[in-house]
């Protein structure tokens, strides 16, 4: 007896709107492509951040020393040393001062006068850490007599500070770029400066780290998010 097959017909599923709304739809591809940008930019800002955040923090200058200059290495609003100068008839002195307990300058065995102690003007490239003599009172940097100038800053091109200050009660090291031309007011600029945001890590002096440098006007995800969707 022959048996007879019964073929059952496959049901297929219609496409519904519901169906469809399911399924991944194509990017615009203007649209997609800001997208992909801002992800970089993103990605890249974070990265900066986090190693700003971990390693050197520097901070870009270009100003005359003048009369007086503040310097807030790290940023907190709190003064953290003071660079003076003032001149006067031939006499006068370019000085730096720590602010407060525990702030401490790199010393040098060249004196500005008789019994004086001086900052140390190291080069590029000096390591700036524990094995350095670090004294508050370090302060001379130049001091003229009668026109006659002496001192380790006298017309010292390109060198640096060696500083020490306290976060918190630990101590970083940091470092400031400056010039001098010659004794006499405002003949000194202040050409950047630099901390190790890790305690007790020693700083070379120039170093400026590997990340965007700290800037009055640097840019936030939120602007860069409102960049990219200019379409």
């Amino acid at each position: 007896m022959k048996e007879n097959k019964i073929t059952v017909p496959l049901r297929t599923k219609k496409k519904t709107r519901t169906n469809m709304a399911h399924q991944p739809q194509p990017l615009n591809p203007a649209l997609s492509k800001h997208l992909l940008a801002y992800a970089a930019m993103a990605g890249a800002a974070v990265t900066a951040c986090a190693t700003a955040h971990a390693e050197v923090v520097y901070t870009p200058v270009h100003a005359k020393v003048g009369y007086d200059y503040p310097l807030d290495l790290n940023h907190d609003g709190i003064n953290d040393f003071r660079i003076h100068s003032y001149e006067l008839s031939g006499d006068g002195s370019l000085l730096v001062y720590p602010l407060h307990q525990g702030n401490r300058i790199a010393a040098t065995l060249q004196a500005c006068y008789r019994g004086s102690v001086a900052a140390a003007a190291l080069s590029s490239g000096a390591v700036i850490g524990p094995h350095k003599k670090f004294l508050a009172k370090a302060s001379c940097m130049i001091r003229s007599f009668s026109s006659t100038a002496n001192g380790p800053w006298d017309f010292a091109q390109d060198r640096y500070l060696g500083l020490v200050f306290v976060i918190d009660g630990k101590e970083h090291f940091g470092w400031a770029r400056l010039t001098n031309r010659g004794f006499g007011f405002d003949s000194t600029d202040i050409l950047g400066y630099a901390y190790e945001t890790i305690p007790g890590k020693p700083i070379i002096a120039g170093d400026e780290g590997t990340s965007a440098s700290v800037t009055r006007n640097s840019g936030s995800l939120g602007s860069l998010a409102l960049g990219s969707a200019k379409f």
